[in-house]
């Protein structure tokens, strides 16, 4: 088969056109133009689109038309000598390309058997994960892993011709069902252990329990005996108590007698005492005054403090120079220093002026012949000048003076004003503050004076007090004799209340004199015995309850050993069965190793000749293991190189070799599927490039191959050959 054209809206294709031919098809592209959508259409357009994947990275959203539009596409294709048109589109957000149909080419007629489902398994031949793993190459996807579906497919190609058969799937069945029998300590064989082991331990502890049963029975027996006997001795306690209660009324009968007596005793020694209330002022009263004597001496300090600095600070205002003068006639004699004013410098020109008046009067003298006249009018203006200059010079000098005089008088005056006016201040206000403290202290004397007067005015009636600490003795002892009293009173009323109350307590049944037996044990040890004795007869029968209810809830012990015997008997059949599916995945793994010493020789072979095609004789051997393990031999060497020790470039070439390998035996050759690589020559040096181009040349004759490269060696290489397709998208 082949495909003629393709049309996508498809990620970044938007109604995308790409018309291919038979054989070797080289689509060029820069990268980023869409070589990679391309691949991913195709295959989807065989095998639909997943919309059960989730994230970013699922087809339906990663390959989401940029556009907006909604996803769809159209292929025309060859196939078994018919020509067919598939389209996919988008009816439902939630469903992209979900509408598929398959109609021959240029009808609306439908290919009977092909559906959106199916239509890559019939087209190609192979499942989508075998196409995947095979025909579909892309550089970032060489690698070949492990699949169900090739392994059947392989398997149908080696033994019996049908694909319903994997080992791995086979085996994890038969793992699945060991695993539901023993998978450490899950399955079914350590539950029936467990069950086993649970009812040999119920068995066990249904034993015990009844003999526990038996015993705490025993217990609860003795226990009632125990208490029914203190009891008894409780009683007998209890008429001693009886007894010991009269006699205690007779002793509080006696206390409050004598109390009472004592409380009058008391009260007619004291004689008139004043009541709580009016005692309490007075003694607020007299702390009141106390208190004011210390704050009297304190203030008369205070005063006797302030006069001093009072006198200290007028003694240093009188001592001023400027003592008494106030600030006002200061200012006045600071104002009546004048300053005379200073007259300017003699004008320049006027000496200047005179000079050379004289100088021109003199010479015109002496040309004209004048001598005389003109030289002493001329000699007479320069004198004249002279003196004038001098004069006015002189009187200007002693304005100066005078004037500094007059300045520094002043700067004199202000200093000592300055110094003077705070002292003529300080003795002001310390006077000020000696008067007040003089006050204060006579104030704070009278009102202690007239204090002192009301509290012995008030105390009179009781006690008779002559000053403030007489009166402050009396008060003390008139609190004294209150607070006897009181205690007296409140003892007579304390005596009376307990002989009221022992007296209600009075028990009727005995007399106070009738003869008692003593216990055998004392009364603490009866009444600490009592309660522990309850308690352990009350936890007896609480644990003889939860035994019962144990042995109960445990059911019929014939009925537990007929389970056990039960269980046994089905964990001996389910470790027959463990046994029997442990031989059956030996067999298989037997049968598969056999499996993999027939498969893997043919592929290894077959991807050794093609790697050594494409690597120029380099390698002459790849071995290759179920799970496609791979490692080359070079043709140098015997020792098999792993792939990881191969350069990337060597590597990609293997992987490429196994593919194609791959694709020689699971690919169905009357189907002649395409084989499609993306970018997956890119890490080739120029010399396996054209190795690898000449086999895919080859390989075009069998199938198209569509070959998706950013470069454009291939193309320039491929120039001009037969069976080739060059394409630039």
């Amino acid at each position: 088969m082949h495909i003629q054209r393709m049309n996508a809206t498809f990620g970044k294709l938007e109604q995308a056109e790409l018309t291919l031919q038979p054989g070797l098809n080289v689509i060029y592209a820069p990268n980023e133009s869409g070589k990679s959508t391309w691949c991913r259409f195709i295959r989807n357009m065989f095998y639909g689109l997943s919309t059960r994947d989730r994230g970013a990275l699922a087809d339906k959203n990663r390959y989401a038309p940029w556009s907006g539009a909604v996803m769809r596409g159209r292929m025309d294709l060859t196939a078994g000598g018919a020509d067919y048109t598939l389209t996919r589109d988008t009816r439902r957000a939630n469903s992209p390309m979900g509408e598929f149909s398959c109609t021959y080419a240029g009808t609306a007629t439908p290919v009977p058997g092909i559906t959106g489902q199916n239509a890559g398994d019939v087209l190609l031949g192979v499942s989508r994960e075998v196409f995947e793993r095979s025909a579909f190459i892309g550089q970032a996807a060489l690698a070949v892993d492990q699949d169900a579906e090739l392994e059947r497919r392989i398997a149908a190609l080696i033994t019996t011709g049908e694909e319903d058969t994997s080992y791995s799937e086979a085996y994890d069945r038969l793992k699945k069902q060991l695993n539901r029998r023993r998978h450490n300590k899950t399955g079914q064989i350590p539950a029936l252990e467990r069950d086993i082991e649970g009812l040999d331990k119920s068995l066990a502890l249904l034993e015990d329990l009844q003999a526990q049963h038996r015993l705490t029975a025993g217990q609860l027996e003795r226990s009632h005996q125990q208490l029914a006997e203190l009891q008894e001795q409780q009683k007998q306690w209890e008429l001693v108590a009886q007894r010991e209660k009269w006699q205690q009324y007779r002793e509080a009968e006696q206390a409050a007698a004598q109390t009472r007596q004592k409380a009058d005793a008391v009260a007619e020694l004291a004689g008139v005492l004043p009541g709580g209330e009016l005692l309490s002022r007075l003694e607020a009263r007299q702390a009141a005054l106390t208190a004011d004597e210390q704050e009297i001496r304190q203030a008369r300090q205070a005063a006797e403090e302030a006069a001093v600095r009072a006198r200290t600070a007028e003694d240093a205002c009188r001592s001023h120079p400027l003592y008494p003068a106030d600030e006002q006639g200061l200012q006045d004699r600071l104002n009546n220093i004048t300053l005379p004013e200073i007259p300017g410098s003699l004008p320049l020109w006027l000496g200047l002026g005179a000079a050379v008046l004289s100088a021109v009067i003199a010479a015109v003298s002496f040309f004209l012949h004048k001598a005389p006249a003109l030289t002493i009018a001329a000699s007479a203006a320069f004198l004249l000048t002279a003196a004038f200059a001098i004069i006015w010079n002189s009187y200007r000098r002693r304005t100066q003076r005078q004037r500094d005089q007059a300045e520094q008088a002043r700067a004199e005056l202000e200093r000592q004003k300055e110094e003077y006016l705070p002292l003529r201040q300080a003795a002001r206000d310390a006077a000020d503050d000696a008067a007040r403290a003089a006050g204060l202290c006579s104030a704070l004397s009278k009102r202690q004076a007239d204090g002192i007067a009301a509290l012995l005015g008030e105390l009179a009636p009781f006690r008779a007090a002559a000053d403030l600490s007489a009166a402050a003795a009396s008060i003390a002892e008139l609190r004294r004799q209150t607070n006897a009293l009181a205690q007296a009173e409140q003892a007579a009323r304390d005596a009376a209340m307990r002989r009221d109350l022992l007296g209600r307590q009075l028990p009727a049944e005995i007399a106070p004199d009738a003869p008692l037996q003593q216990p055998v044990m004392s009364r603490s040890q009866v009444e600490a015995a009592i309660p522990q004795t309850a308690a352990n007869l009350q936890a007896a029968q609480s644990r003889l309850d939860t035994l019962t209810g144990q042995i109960r809830s445990m059911g019929d012990p014939d009925d537990l050993i007929t389970r056990r015997s039960q269980k046994a008997e089905e964990l001996a059949r389910l470790q027959d069965e463990y046994s029997a599916i442990s031989l059956a995945m030996e067999a298989l793994e037997s049968a598969n190793l056999t499996l993999q010493n027939r498969f893997s020789p043919a592929l290894g072979a077959r991807a050794a000749e093609i790697f050594a095609g494409i690597t120029g004789g380099k390698y002459q051997k790849v071995l290759l293991s179920r799970d496609f393990s791979l490692a080359a031999e070079p043709a140098d060497d015997v020792t098999p190189r792993s792939i990881q020790l191969l350069s990337q470039g060597a590597a990609d070439q293997l992987y490429l070799s196994v593919r194609l390998a791959i694709c020689d035996m699971v690919l169905p050759r009357d189907k002649g599927v395409p084989l499609i690589l993306d970018d997956a020559l890119i890490s080739f040096d120029d010399d396996r490039l054209r190795a690898a181009l000449d086999y895919l040349l080859r390989e075009s004759e069998n199938r198209q191959i569509l070959l998706f490269t950013c470069q454009k060696r291939e193309q320039t290489y491929l120039a001009g050959r037969e069976n080739t397709a060059l394409i630039s998208l």
